[in-house]
């Protein structure tokens, strides 16, 4: 949970940390109290919609609660990412800034006591998502760490980061 997000309170205790990699800002950096505002709304009458109109069938539209935001902001949302980044034009600042990565899965080994016979599973660990936090903005990865079903994490430096 971010202490910028506390006085909006998390929406179903989940509080992401806003990062803003507009491209106009040159290097990453905690979104301001006024994004994250707007986002936790959005998502909360996002959630509020999907239960009041899911059910028989039906498919729900939320363009409408949608427009204006950044997409990538929402996906992350939806996914619970712990950090999710944010943009207020098409392009980021990400590219040339060092990444911490986290990769969550499992391995064999995970579940092996299960299984009698092991010896024809694939024993390479399986990646089931990942995200990741610009180095620079990561306060806490030993909590990061922590995360049920983390796998491994590593820093990366791309020369393009596509949101």
């Amino acid at each position: 949970s971010s202490g910028i997000n506390a006085e909006y309170g998390p929406v179903g205790g989940y509080s992401p940390v806003f990062v803003d990699c507009s491209a106009s800002l040159g290097a990453p950096k905690l979104a301001d109290s006024s994004v994250c505002k707007t986002y936790l709304e959005a998502f909360r009458d996002m959630i509020r919609i999907i239960r009041e109109e899911t059910g028989d069938g039906r498919v729900v539209v939320l363009d409408s609660v949608c427009e204006g935001l950044c997409l990538t902001t929402i996906f992350g949302m939806f996914l619970q990412y712990p950090y999710v980044y944010y943009t207020n034009d098409s392009s980021n600042c990400l590219a040339g800034v060092d990444l911490f990565l986290v990769e969550l899965g499992s391995t064999v080994s995970d579940y092996a006591k299960e299984f009698d016979d092991v010896t024809n599973c694939d024993i390479s660990a399986q990646v089931f998502t990942s995200f990741s936090v610009p180095v620079a903005l990561c306060s806490d990865e030993d909590q990061l760490r922590k995360i049920p079903f983390y796998l491994r994490h590593r820093t990366v430096n791309l020369n393009s980061v596509a949101m």
